[in-house]
Protein backbone atom coordinates (compact mmCIF):
# COMPACT_ATOMS: atom_id res chain seq x y z
CA UNK A 1 0.00 0.00 0.00
CA UNK A 2 2.72 2.59 0.85
CA UNK A 3 4.29 2.51 -2.61
CA UNK A 4 1.38 2.05 -4.36
CA UNK A 5 0.15 5.58 -3.19
CA UNK A 6 3.65 7.25 -2.81
CA UNK A 7 3.63 6.60 -6.51
CA UNK A 8 0.06 8.10 -7.39
CA UNK A 9 1.34 11.21 -5.85
CA UNK A 10 4.92 11.86 -6.56
CA UNK A 11 4.03 14.52 -9.24
CA UNK A 12 2.61 16.48 -6.11
CA UNK A 13 6.14 16.19 -3.88
CA UNK A 14 9.17 15.69 -5.73
CA UNK A 15 11.41 16.66 -3.11
CA UNK A 16 10.70 13.64 -0.31
CA UNK A 17 8.49 11.24 0.68
CA UNK A 18 6.99 9.44 3.78
CA UNK A 19 4.93 6.36 5.18
CA UNK A 20 3.94 5.76 8.59
CA UNK A 21 0.83 3.45 10.82
CA UNK A 22 -0.06 3.88 13.69
CA UNK A 23 -2.77 1.94 15.64
CA UNK A 24 -4.28 0.78 12.29
CA UNK A 25 -4.24 4.11 10.11
CA UNK A 26 -1.64 4.72 7.79
CA UNK A 27 -0.57 8.15 7.04
CA UNK A 28 1.69 8.96 3.83
CA UNK A 29 3.52 12.04 1.82
CA UNK A 30 5.01 13.31 -0.94
CA UNK A 31 6.62 16.23 -0.22
CA UNK A 32 6.65 19.86 -2.15
CA UNK A 33 9.60 21.75 -0.40
CA UNK A 34 8.37 25.37 -0.08
CA UNK A 35 8.91 26.60 3.92
CA UNK A 36 11.71 24.96 5.81
CA UNK A 37 13.53 23.31 2.91
CA UNK A 38 15.47 21.24 5.33
CA UNK A 39 14.56 17.21 5.97
CA UNK A 40 13.58 17.78 9.31
CA UNK A 41 10.21 19.37 8.03
CA UNK A 42 9.73 16.12 6.04
CA UNK A 43 6.19 14.32 6.67
CA UNK A 44 4.63 12.43 8.14
CA UNK A 45 5.65 14.20 11.46
CA UNK A 46 5.06 13.41 15.17
CA UNK A 47 4.76 15.52 17.50
CA UNK A 48 2.84 14.59 20.96
CA UNK A 49 0.71 12.31 20.18
CA UNK A 50 -0.43 13.75 17.16
CA UNK A 51 1.19 12.41 13.37
CA UNK A 52 -0.13 14.19 10.19
CA UNK A 53 0.33 14.76 6.84
CA UNK A 54 -0.35 18.23 5.83
CA UNK A 55 -0.59 20.01 2.40
CA UNK A 56 -0.40 23.35 1.41
CA UNK A 57 0.48 26.32 3.78
CA UNK A 58 0.00 28.55 6.97
CA UNK A 59 0.29 32.29 6.62
CA UNK A 60 0.02 32.97 10.79
CA UNK A 61 2.57 29.94 11.85
CA UNK A 62 4.91 32.01 13.35
CA UNK A 63 2.21 33.86 15.27
CA UNK A 64 0.54 30.76 16.50
CA UNK A 65 4.44 28.97 17.20
CA UNK A 66 5.10 32.31 19.48
CA UNK A 67 1.35 31.65 20.91
CA UNK A 68 2.55 28.07 21.92
CA UNK A 69 5.95 29.01 23.26
CA UNK A 70 5.57 25.86 26.26
CA UNK A 71 6.76 23.76 23.51
CA UNK A 72 10.41 23.14 22.23
CA UNK A 73 10.32 23.34 18.19
CA UNK A 74 12.74 21.77 15.78
CA UNK A 75 11.80 23.18 12.47
CA UNK A 76 11.60 26.54 11.25
CA UNK A 77 8.25 25.37 9.34
CA UNK A 78 4.29 25.43 9.51
CA UNK A 79 3.94 21.24 8.89
CA UNK A 80 5.59 21.23 12.90
CA UNK A 81 2.87 24.09 14.72
CA UNK A 82 0.21 22.89 12.60
CA UNK A 83 0.41 19.45 14.63
CA UNK A 84 1.45 21.09 17.87
CA UNK A 85 -1.91 23.24 17.57
CA UNK A 86 -3.56 19.91 17.22
CA UNK A 87 -2.20 18.73 20.08
CA UNK A 88 -2.53 21.54 22.01
CA UNK A 89 -6.47 22.68 21.04
CA UNK A 90 -7.64 20.03 19.41
CA UNK A 91 -9.84 20.08 16.79
CA UNK A 92 -10.81 23.49 18.07
CA UNK A 93 -7.22 24.37 16.60
CA UNK A 94 -8.58 24.42 12.64
CA UNK A 95 -10.13 28.00 13.41
CA UNK A 96 -7.30 29.57 14.31
CA UNK A 97 -5.12 28.29 10.92
CA UNK A 98 -5.11 31.40 8.46
CA UNK A 99 -3.62 28.90 5.40
CA UNK A 100 -4.66 26.64 2.43
CA UNK A 101 -4.68 23.50 4.28
CA UNK A 102 -5.89 19.68 3.64
CA UNK A 103 -4.57 17.87 6.39
CA UNK A 104 -5.18 14.36 8.31
CA UNK A 105 -4.11 13.11 11.24
CA UNK A 106 -4.13 10.30 13.88
CA UNK A 107 -3.75 10.84 17.79
CA UNK A 108 -2.79 7.22 18.36
CA UNK A 109 -6.02 5.87 19.24
CA UNK A 110 -6.73 4.08 15.57
CA UNK A 111 -8.97 7.34 14.36
CA UNK A 112 -8.28 8.96 11.46
CA UNK A 113 -9.26 12.78 11.13
CA UNK A 114 -9.21 15.46 7.91
CA UNK A 115 -9.55 18.70 7.68
CA UNK A 116 -9.27 21.28 4.85
CA UNK A 117 -9.31 25.09 4.80
CA UNK A 118 -12.24 26.87 5.20
CA UNK A 119 -12.76 27.43 1.43
CA UNK A 120 -11.53 23.88 -0.15
CA UNK A 121 -8.40 25.69 -1.73
CA UNK A 122 -6.66 22.53 -1.04
CA UNK A 123 -8.72 19.34 -2.50
CA UNK A 124 -9.01 15.96 -0.65
CA UNK A 125 -11.01 13.43 -1.77
CA UNK A 126 -13.39 11.16 1.54
CA UNK A 127 -14.54 7.80 1.33
CA UNK A 128 -16.03 5.92 4.00
CA UNK A 129 -12.62 4.54 5.06
CA UNK A 130 -9.59 6.82 3.46
CA UNK A 131 -8.85 10.45 2.28
CA UNK A 132 -6.33 11.74 -0.38
CA UNK A 133 -5.69 14.70 -2.14
CA UNK A 134 -6.39 12.84 -5.69
CA UNK A 135 -8.75 10.26 -7.02
CA UNK A 136 -5.56 8.37 -8.54
CA UNK A 137 -4.34 8.07 -4.67
CA UNK A 138 -7.87 6.58 -4.05
CA UNK A 139 -8.05 4.22 -6.76
CA UNK A 140 -4.73 2.90 -6.35
CA UNK A 141 -5.26 1.66 -2.96
CA UNK A 142 -8.43 -0.46 -4.11
CA UNK A 143 -11.23 2.19 -2.73
CA UNK A 144 -14.07 2.26 -4.59
CA UNK A 145 -14.10 5.75 -5.66
CA UNK A 146 -17.46 5.98 -6.96
CA UNK A 147 -18.33 6.61 -3.72
CA UNK A 148 -16.04 9.42 -2.82
CA UNK A 149 -16.62 12.86 -2.46
CA UNK A 150 -14.83 16.24 -1.94
CA UNK A 151 -14.56 17.07 1.74
CA UNK A 152 -16.55 20.14 1.94
CA UNK A 153 -14.70 23.61 2.71
CA UNK A 154 -14.79 24.49 6.29
CA UNK A 155 -15.17 20.18 7.70
CA UNK A 156 -13.13 18.10 9.61
CA UNK A 157 -14.05 14.24 9.15
CA UNK A 158 -13.97 11.80 11.40
CA UNK A 159 -13.05 7.97 10.42
CA UNK A 160 -12.47 4.69 12.70
CA UNK A 161 -14.52 1.47 12.76
CA UNK A 162 -18.50 2.62 12.89
CA UNK A 163 -17.67 4.96 10.04
CA UNK A 164 -17.06 8.25 8.24
CA UNK A 165 -18.48 11.51 10.45
CA UNK A 166 -18.35 14.50 8.90
CA UNK A 167 -19.16 18.01 10.68
CA UNK A 168 -18.54 21.79 9.60
CA UNK A 169 -15.92 23.78 12.23
CA UNK A 170 -16.51 27.22 10.08
CA UNK A 171 -19.56 27.95 8.35
CA UNK A 172 -19.29 31.10 5.68
CA UNK A 173 -22.59 33.10 7.20
CA UNK A 174 -24.13 35.66 4.77
CA UNK A 175 -24.24 39.13 6.15
CA UNK A 176 -25.17 42.29 4.37
CA UNK A 177 -23.41 45.93 5.93
CA UNK A 178 -23.58 49.33 3.90
CA UNK A 179 -21.09 50.83 1.74
CA UNK A 180 -20.82 52.73 -1.50
CA UNK A 181 -18.62 52.36 -4.42
CA UNK A 182 -15.54 54.18 -3.66
CA UNK A 183 -15.29 53.08 -0.05
CA UNK A 184 -15.94 49.51 -1.02
CA UNK A 185 -13.11 49.38 -3.25
CA UNK A 186 -10.71 50.96 -1.07
CA UNK A 187 -11.00 48.42 1.54
CA UNK A 188 -11.10 45.81 -1.16
CA UNK A 189 -7.54 46.77 -2.30
CA UNK A 190 -6.78 46.95 0.81
CA UNK A 191 -7.53 43.38 1.77
CA UNK A 192 -5.99 42.48 -1.69
CA UNK A 193 -3.18 43.98 -1.26
CA UNK A 194 -2.48 42.33 2.39
CA UNK A 195 -3.40 39.02 1.38
CA UNK A 196 -0.75 39.30 -1.83
CA UNK A 197 1.95 40.27 0.73
CA UNK A 198 0.89 37.79 3.30
CA UNK A 199 1.50 35.00 0.75
CA UNK A 200 5.11 36.14 -0.72
CA UNK A 201 5.90 33.84 2.34
CA UNK A 202 8.25 30.83 1.03
CA UNK A 203 11.70 29.68 0.99
CA UNK A 204 11.66 29.48 -2.82
CA UNK A 205 11.45 31.83 -6.05
CA UNK A 206 7.44 32.86 -6.62
CA UNK A 207 5.91 34.29 -9.89
CA UNK A 208 2.62 34.86 -10.85
CA UNK A 209 0.56 34.45 -14.01
CA UNK A 210 -0.84 37.18 -15.59
CA UNK A 211 -3.79 36.88 -17.79
CA UNK A 212 -4.29 40.76 -18.41
CA UNK A 213 -7.86 41.02 -16.76
CA UNK A 214 -7.76 43.18 -13.36
CA UNK A 215 -7.65 39.91 -11.28
CA UNK A 216 -4.45 38.77 -12.18
CA UNK A 217 -2.93 42.82 -13.12
CA UNK A 218 -4.47 43.65 -9.21
CA UNK A 219 -2.09 40.82 -7.95
CA UNK A 220 0.43 41.37 -10.10
CA UNK A 221 0.25 45.16 -8.78
CA UNK A 222 1.62 44.01 -5.19
CA UNK A 223 4.79 41.98 -6.42
CA UNK A 224 8.24 44.10 -6.06
CA UNK A 225 9.18 45.40 -9.32
CA UNK A 226 11.32 43.23 -11.60
CA UNK A 227 9.14 39.91 -10.66
CA UNK A 228 8.16 37.10 -12.96
CA UNK A 229 4.91 37.13 -14.90
CA UNK A 230 3.57 34.17 -17.46
CA UNK A 231 1.21 34.80 -20.05
CA UNK A 232 -0.32 31.93 -22.25
CA UNK A 233 0.53 33.25 -25.91
CA UNK A 234 -1.88 31.55 -28.46
CA UNK A 235 -2.84 33.87 -30.82
CA UNK A 236 -0.64 36.83 -31.23
CA UNK A 237 -3.93 39.12 -31.39
CA UNK A 238 -5.62 37.91 -29.01
CA UNK A 239 -6.84 40.21 -25.92
CA UNK A 240 -4.75 39.01 -22.92
CA UNK A 241 -1.79 39.08 -24.32
CA UNK A 242 -2.09 42.91 -25.33
CA UNK A 243 -3.51 43.65 -22.01
CA UNK A 244 -0.45 41.46 -19.97
CA UNK A 245 1.66 43.69 -21.89
CA UNK A 246 0.22 46.55 -21.23
CA UNK A 247 0.43 45.85 -17.36
CA UNK A 248 4.06 44.47 -17.38
CA UNK A 249 5.14 47.41 -18.98
CA UNK A 250 3.19 49.69 -16.05
CA UNK A 251 4.67 47.75 -13.38
CA UNK A 252 7.93 46.78 -14.74
CA UNK A 253 7.23 42.94 -14.10
CA UNK A 254 9.47 40.91 -16.54
CA UNK A 255 6.41 39.04 -18.59
CA UNK A 256 7.11 35.35 -20.22
CA UNK A 257 5.34 34.94 -23.19
CA UNK A 258 4.69 30.54 -23.05
CA UNK A 259 3.81 29.71 -26.62
CA UNK A 260 0.73 27.39 -26.21
CA UNK A 261 -0.65 25.25 -28.78
CA UNK A 262 -3.71 23.85 -30.15
CA UNK A 263 -4.65 20.65 -28.32
CA UNK A 264 -5.55 16.83 -29.59
CA UNK A 265 -7.95 14.23 -27.98
CA UNK A 266 -4.75 12.78 -26.43
CA UNK A 267 -4.00 16.28 -25.13
CA UNK A 268 -7.68 16.70 -23.23
CA UNK A 269 -7.35 13.63 -22.19
CA UNK A 270 -4.24 13.90 -20.14
CA UNK A 271 -5.47 16.91 -18.69
CA UNK A 272 -9.00 15.87 -18.05
CA UNK A 273 -6.95 12.39 -15.65
CA UNK A 274 -5.05 15.10 -14.20
CA UNK A 275 -7.51 17.34 -13.07
CA UNK A 276 -9.76 14.45 -12.47
CA UNK A 277 -13.06 16.69 -13.86
CA UNK A 278 -14.77 16.34 -17.09
CA UNK A 279 -16.31 20.12 -17.34
CA UNK A 280 -15.56 22.12 -20.20
CA UNK A 281 -14.05 25.25 -18.74
CA UNK A 282 -12.16 23.52 -16.68
CA UNK A 283 -10.40 21.24 -19.14
CA UNK A 284 -9.91 24.11 -21.90
CA UNK A 285 -8.17 26.65 -18.84
CA UNK A 286 -6.48 23.21 -17.40
CA UNK A 287 -4.70 23.01 -21.23
CA UNK A 288 -3.33 26.22 -21.08
CA UNK A 289 -2.15 26.15 -17.53
CA UNK A 290 -0.46 23.52 -18.09
CA UNK A 291 1.68 24.36 -20.71
CA UNK A 292 2.03 27.67 -18.64
CA UNK A 293 3.27 24.83 -15.61
CA UNK A 294 5.54 23.17 -17.79
CA UNK A 295 7.37 26.87 -18.64
CA UNK A 296 7.18 28.04 -14.70
CA UNK A 297 8.65 24.55 -13.59
CA UNK A 298 11.65 24.55 -16.26
CA UNK A 299 12.37 28.09 -15.21
CA UNK A 300 12.86 26.80 -11.76
CA UNK A 301 9.80 28.66 -9.45
CA UNK A 302 7.75 26.19 -6.98
CA UNK A 303 5.22 28.87 -6.47
CA UNK A 304 2.60 30.83 -8.32
CA UNK A 305 -0.26 33.62 -7.84
CA UNK A 306 -3.17 32.62 -9.56
CA UNK A 307 -6.75 34.87 -9.58
CA UNK A 308 -9.27 31.96 -9.12
CA UNK A 309 -12.20 33.23 -6.82
CA UNK A 310 -12.54 36.86 -7.74
CA UNK A 311 -15.64 36.24 -10.81
CA UNK A 312 -17.28 34.72 -8.21
CA UNK A 313 -16.79 37.38 -5.53
CA UNK A 314 -18.35 39.64 -7.99
CA UNK A 315 -20.81 37.63 -9.75
CA UNK A 316 -19.50 38.62 -12.82
CA UNK A 317 -19.97 35.83 -15.16
CA UNK A 318 -22.32 36.30 -17.49
CA UNK A 319 -24.14 33.09 -16.71
CA UNK A 320 -24.85 34.82 -12.92
CA UNK A 321 -27.33 37.32 -14.32
CA UNK A 322 -30.20 34.19 -13.64
CA UNK A 323 -28.92 33.39 -10.74
CA UNK A 324 -29.02 36.40 -9.23
CA UNK A 325 -32.41 37.11 -10.35
CA UNK A 326 -33.89 33.57 -8.80
CA UNK A 327 -31.59 33.15 -5.62
CA UNK A 328 -30.63 37.20 -4.46
CA UNK A 329 -27.71 38.88 -4.78
CA UNK A 330 -26.07 37.83 -1.26
CA UNK A 331 -27.28 33.66 -1.56
CA UNK A 332 -26.29 33.09 -4.93
CA UNK A 333 -22.50 34.58 -4.63
CA UNK A 334 -22.04 33.04 -1.30
CA UNK A 335 -23.49 29.32 -3.20
CA UNK A 336 -20.87 30.30 -6.28
CA UNK A 337 -18.08 31.24 -4.08
CA UNK A 338 -18.10 27.97 -2.04
CA UNK A 339 -19.00 25.64 -4.84
CA UNK A 340 -15.55 26.06 -6.06
CA UNK A 341 -14.15 23.69 -3.85
CA UNK A 342 -15.23 21.20 -6.40
CA UNK A 343 -14.00 22.91 -9.39
CA UNK A 344 -11.93 26.08 -9.52
CA UNK A 345 -9.93 25.58 -6.56
CA UNK A 346 -8.98 21.94 -6.83
CA UNK A 347 -8.38 22.33 -10.79
CA UNK A 348 -5.93 25.28 -10.02
CA UNK A 349 -4.14 23.18 -7.51
CA UNK A 350 -4.09 19.83 -9.25
CA UNK A 351 -2.75 21.41 -12.83
CA UNK A 352 0.00 23.20 -11.05
CA UNK A 353 1.02 20.66 -8.68
CA UNK A 354 1.68 18.22 -12.20
CA UNK A 355 4.32 20.04 -12.07
CA UNK A 356 5.37 20.61 -8.71
CA UNK A 357 4.07 23.97 -8.47
CA UNK A 358 1.94 25.47 -5.94
CA UNK A 359 -0.63 27.60 -6.53
CA UNK A 360 -1.39 30.38 -4.68
CA UNK A 361 -4.96 32.59 -4.22
CA UNK A 362 -4.86 35.90 -2.53
CA UNK A 363 -8.48 36.37 -3.54
CA UNK A 364 -9.39 33.70 -1.06
CA UNK A 365 -8.09 35.37 1.99
CA UNK A 366 -11.06 35.08 5.23
CA UNK A 367 -11.19 39.08 5.67
CA UNK A 368 -11.32 39.87 2.11
CA UNK A 369 -13.66 37.27 1.51
CA UNK A 370 -15.81 38.09 4.31
CA UNK A 371 -16.27 41.60 3.55
CA UNK A 372 -16.69 40.66 -0.25
CA UNK A 373 -19.43 38.99 0.33
CA UNK A 374 -21.32 41.16 2.92
CA UNK A 375 -21.13 43.71 -0.18
CA UNK A 376 -24.63 45.30 -1.19
CA UNK A 377 -24.81 45.22 -4.99
CA UNK A 378 -24.47 48.97 -5.43
CA UNK A 379 -21.34 48.95 -3.88
CA UNK A 380 -19.88 45.99 -6.39
CA UNK A 381 -21.39 46.75 -9.45
CA UNK A 382 -21.82 49.85 -11.89
CA UNK A 383 -24.49 48.04 -14.44
CA UNK A 384 -24.80 45.12 -16.07
CA UNK A 385 -21.58 46.43 -17.80
CA UNK A 386 -19.50 46.87 -15.20
CA UNK A 387 -20.35 43.80 -12.75
CA UNK A 388 -16.02 44.03 -11.06
CA UNK A 389 -16.84 47.98 -11.02
CA UNK A 390 -15.45 47.96 -7.37
CA UNK A 391 -12.07 45.75 -8.29
CA UNK A 392 -11.88 48.26 -11.73
CA UNK A 393 -11.85 51.36 -9.80
CA UNK A 394 -9.82 50.09 -6.66
CA UNK A 395 -6.71 49.94 -8.69
CA UNK A 396 -7.54 52.53 -11.56
CA UNK A 397 -5.04 54.86 -10.33
CA UNK A 398 -1.92 51.76 -10.88
CA UNK A 399 -3.08 49.82 -13.60
CA UNK A 400 -3.68 50.70 -17.39
CA UNK A 401 -7.19 52.18 -18.54
CA UNK A 402 -7.51 49.56 -21.05
CA UNK A 403 -7.16 46.79 -18.30
CA UNK A 404 -9.38 48.90 -15.51
CA UNK A 405 -12.38 49.08 -18.19
CA UNK A 406 -12.18 45.92 -19.64
CA UNK A 407 -15.21 43.55 -19.91
CA UNK A 408 -14.55 40.64 -18.12
CA UNK A 409 -13.40 37.38 -20.87
CA UNK A 410 -12.97 34.28 -20.02
CA UNK A 411 -9.19 33.13 -19.82
CA UNK A 412 -9.95 30.41 -22.74
CA UNK A 413 -11.61 33.42 -24.36
CA UNK A 414 -9.16 35.91 -23.69
CA UNK A 415 -6.05 33.95 -24.82
CA UNK A 416 -8.55 33.06 -28.41
CA UNK A 417 -8.17 29.02 -27.85
CA UNK A 418 -12.08 28.45 -27.37
CA UNK A 419 -13.05 28.70 -30.46
CA UNK A 420 -10.21 26.98 -32.09
CA UNK A 421 -10.72 23.90 -30.24
CA UNK A 422 -14.42 23.99 -31.20
CA UNK A 423 -13.45 23.44 -34.60
CA UNK A 424 -11.02 21.11 -34.37
CA UNK A 425 -13.09 18.75 -31.49
CA UNK A 426 -16.68 18.14 -33.21
CA UNK A 427 -18.66 18.24 -29.66
CA UNK A 428 -16.05 19.30 -27.10
CA UNK A 429 -18.31 18.97 -24.20
CA UNK A 430 -19.32 15.19 -25.38
CA UNK A 431 -15.79 14.26 -25.66
CA UNK A 432 -14.85 15.44 -22.04
CA UNK A 433 -17.45 13.64 -20.48
CA UNK A 434 -17.11 10.42 -22.34
CA UNK A 435 -13.18 10.61 -21.64
CA UNK A 436 -13.87 10.94 -17.82
CA UNK A 437 -16.17 8.12 -17.85
CA UNK A 438 -13.49 5.82 -19.54
CA UNK A 439 -10.41 7.29 -17.08
CA UNK A 440 -12.70 7.12 -14.43
CA UNK A 441 -15.90 4.85 -15.00
CA UNK A 442 -16.26 3.64 -11.30
CA UNK A 443 -16.75 7.14 -10.11
CA UNK A 444 -19.59 7.98 -12.33
CA UNK A 445 -21.73 4.48 -11.75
Amino acid sequence: MPKTVLDALAHRGPDACGYVESEGVSLAHTRLSIIDLDSRSDQPMTRSSVTAVFNGELWNYRELRSELSGYQFTTEGDTEVIITALAEWGEAALLRLDGMFAIAWTEGDGVLYAARDRFGEIPLHITYRAVASELKALADIGEPIGTAQMLPPGAVARIDNEGCNVSQYHVQRAKTIRAELDEAAGVIRDHLDNSVRKRLMADVPICTLLSGGVDSSAIASQLPKGATAYVAKYDESSMDLRRAREVAEALSIDLIEVECTLPNRVDLAKIIRLIEMPYKAQVEIGWLCYQLAERIASDGFKVVYSGEGSDELWASYGFAYHGLKTQGWHHYRRALFLGQHQKNFPRANKIFMAKGIECRLPFLDPPLVDYALSLPQEAVQDGKQKPKAVLQRAYADILPESVTRRAKMAFQDGAGIKTAITETIESPTRFYRATYKSLFAEATK
